[in-house]
């Protein structure tokens, strides 16, 4: 879909979508190496492989990427479902490797290893090779984990006959380290983990986005650029936001040119909270205070007429005949206390998880229905690195919400 803007700016397409566009792919040092070696693990059939990294740094990308630049001779199965059972993760790979019809009569798991054996051997005679990609990796269970460990025993005397390249979050780091699953983690001859982009790979970013769409790099000043990776942390998906709501505010005030309290006033609609000011807050509050925050700590206090919930930086007041509204909806109030709170726990990407997630539900921040907030919270929770934190935040945010029910 073509911006509002394109015209304005001389575009001819979108710069700055967050949809995992590979022509749009800016091959920063820490991409180009993890494709480098995503590459060469599957043409060198090494077996299992390992990519990490934090939400929105481009790890869907980087995979579409990988597709397009894999010989003919390597078939690939991508899934991206959510994946219960080990006999779901074999149904859905016989599926992506068309070796059964998408819907099909469940079968047996014998029968789907005797069809994937049988597969593989055949594509092993004919040289040609076979990976298959799981992504967000960080959310199987360990039942499915050990089940993928042991598709690695496809394989002949000299070579593996199925490549397996496993995608997540640095969560997946964490549960491929348990014990539980140190069979796996000796499997893996490969690993990346991308990293966001230093200021000067985020100008370089920003200036490639816009040359490919036709647009003037300059549209951005220097000082814009920086306050962009300021409040992005380097993550390239929002600085894709960043950018495209500055456009079209730039658009909507008929300016050519881009300053940094542009994007300082598009980083405060969305809530987002720059790399210096959080560095400056930690400084002053110390650890414990900073701890307290991170967790998304909710404290109940008594003002004269009304309760407030403090969650993170923000205040919420709230009269107690409409907490909860009559007809079942969360108020818009705790869900803004909810997003400052995660902001805390898990930096600036947590407004765009937080979108997506209540999106997934199929409605918005004012019509989120109230029987459906426990399920909210452990779904953003799980994009929470830090275990101890993770936790604290499902607590304090689950008892912050029986205060309103009861206020």
């Amino acid at each position: 879909m073509v911006p509002v803007y394109s015209s304005y700016f001389g575009l001819t397409e979108a710069p700055f979508n967050i949809t995992p566009d590979p022509s749009f792919l800016y091959d920063s040092e820490s991409h180009r190496e993890g494709l480098a070696q995503l590459l060469y693990g599957i043409n060198a059939r090494r077996g299992f492989i390992v990519l990490t990294g934090e939400v929105g740094t481009g790890k869907t990308t980087l995979i579409q990427a990988l597709l397009q630049q894999l010989t003919e001779g390597t078939q690939t199965a991508l899934i991206f479902s959510a994946i219960t059972s080990p006999v779901d993760l074999l149904r859905y790979v016989c599926e992506e490797f068309a070796l059964i019809e998408p819907m099909q009569g469940i079968k047996d798991a014998h029968d789907y290893i005797n069809l994937l054996n049988e597969f593989l051997l055949q594509k092993y005679r004919d040289g040609e090779n076979a990976a298959l990609i799981i992504d967000e990796a960080q959310n199987l269970t360990p039942e499915v984990l050990e089940s993928i460990r042991l598709l690695s025993n496809f394989e002949t005397t000299k070579d593996k006959l199925l490549q397996i390249l496993l995608v997540g979050q640095p969560e997946l780091t964490e549960r491929l380290n348990s014990p539980q699953l140190r069979q796996l983690k000796q499997r893996v001859t490969l690993r990346h983990h991308l990293c966001p982009l230093s200021l000067g790979e985020c100008q370089q970013y920003v200036a490639n986005r816009l040359k490919h769409a036709a647009g003037n790099p300059s549209i951005f000043s220097p000082k814009a650029v920086e306050a962009i990776h300021q409040y992005s942390g380097g993550i390239p998906r929002l600085i894709n936001v960043l950018c495209d709501n500055a456009m079209i505010n730039a658009f909507a005030l008929d300016r050519k040119d881009i300053e940094p309290i542009l994007i300082q006033e598009v980083a405060d609609d969305l809530h987002l909270v720059s790399t210096v000011t959080r560095a400056t807050a930690m400084r002053r509050e110390g650890p414990i205070r900073t701890e307290a925050r991170g967790a998304g700590r909710i404290e109940v206090v008594k003002p004269q007429s009304a309760q407030v919930i403090r969650a993170g930086r923000v205040n919420i007041s709230a009269e107690p005949s409409n907490v909860i509204s009559g007809n079942g909806v969360v108020p818009e109030s705790f869900l803004v206390s909810l997003r400052e709170a995660l902001i805390d726990a898990m930096g600036p990407m947590a407004h765009v998880v937080l979108s997506e997630q209540i999106g997934l539900f199929g409605v918005s921040m004012d019509r989120f229905p109230r029987e459906k907030i426990g399920t909210l919270i452990e779904s953003v929770s799980r994009e929470i690195f830090d275990e101890s934190i993770r936790e604290s935040f499902r607590r304090n945010m689950s008892d912050g919400f029986k205060v309103l029910q009861k206020a």
